[in-house]
């Protein structure tokens, strides 16, 4: 048998040892996971994609913890999608404005743009309710021009909201829910400094318990919001949102959304990967 090599034999780790450059990785990650949060609210979701790479190396790392990695790789997968998420919403709303002003050229670099872009939100997990929400964005901002979006336009969106809402609807059938809204799990809303829950919730607004009689913003009025739901904690973020209706009957507040909330479509991701199943309104 021949003699082991000089300086082939590699130093053996104590368990302490181990145990502190596993918490010096976990460190890494956890601060990789606040550049990553940052990135994605603010930057290019392709500068995301740059950092996720270097996640991607650390937790390759073979000392690791393999459970944990798992759980870093999902937290990255989740902040990519929301990051292309945001950037599609962006550039839709973008187009839009070029349809309005007559600048097809414009118009239709942007939607490339968003296609691409949405694309890589559905590679990264993005659901049908945001699929089929930039599915009717798209149609309206190539139907837009300086006179508004044309009839044929609001046929199409009509038929696909018949196809996909199948939320409450009132009783003389006339009103036309652009989401699916749900009324369990409840979610816990902060409205600038007010804490309150939703009594229904969707993708493009929420019902929440204020009273009425209490509430002094005026119709119209913007709120910052911070959305949470108990029943997944850690998930959720901060929202605008504007005031549309007051609700007596039901001692509530209705709020709308600029666009299709990226908060709320990541808080279903993860109501997903919790096997919890939204309870729709009827």
């Amino acid at each position: 048998m021949l003699p082991p090599m000089e300086g082939s034999n590699m130093p053996v780790m104590d368990a302490d040892q181990r145990r502190k450059l596993e918490d010096s990785l976990l460190r890494k990650a956890e601060e990789a996971v606040r550049r990553l949060r940052h990135e994605a609210e603010s930057g290019d979701p392709t500068r995301v994609d740059s950092l996720a790479e270097g996640m991607a190396g650390l937790l390759k790392t073979r000392e690791f913890p393999s459970v944990r990695a798992a759980e870093f790789r999902e937290i990255t997968r989740a902040i990519q999608r929301g990051a292309y998420q945001r950037s599609v919403d962006s550039l839709l709303v973008q187009a839009e404005r070029c349809g309005h002003h007559g600048d097809e050229k414009g118009r239709n670099a942007l939607l490339t743009q968003a296609k691409d872009h949405f694309a890589k939100a559905l590679r990264f997990g993005a659901d049908d309710e945001f699929r089929h929400g930039v599915e009717r964005r798209v149609q309206a901002a190539l139907m837009t021009s300086k006179d508004g979006v044309d009839d044929r336009t609001k046929e199409a969106s009509r038929r696909k909201l018949e196809q996909h809402d199948v939320g409450a609807k009132p009783p003389n059938g006339i009103e036309r829910r652009r989401s699916i809204r749900y009324m369990d799990p409840v979610l816990q809303v902060d409205a600038e400094g007010r804490r309150c829950t939703t009594i229904n919730w969707s993708t493009r607004g929420l019902l929440v318990d204020l009273p009425p009689e209490e509430f002094s913003h005026a119709m119209g009025g913007k709120l910052r919001l911070e959305l949470h739901c108990p029943e997944v904690p850690g998930v959720g973020g901060r929202q605008i949102a504007h005031v549309v209706r007051v609700d007596p009957d039901r001692h509530g507040v209705a709020l709308s959304f600029p666009d299709i909330s990226t908060v709320i479509l990541d808080l279903m991701h993860a109501m997903k990967d919790a096997g919890i199943k939204p309870e729709p309104e009827r």
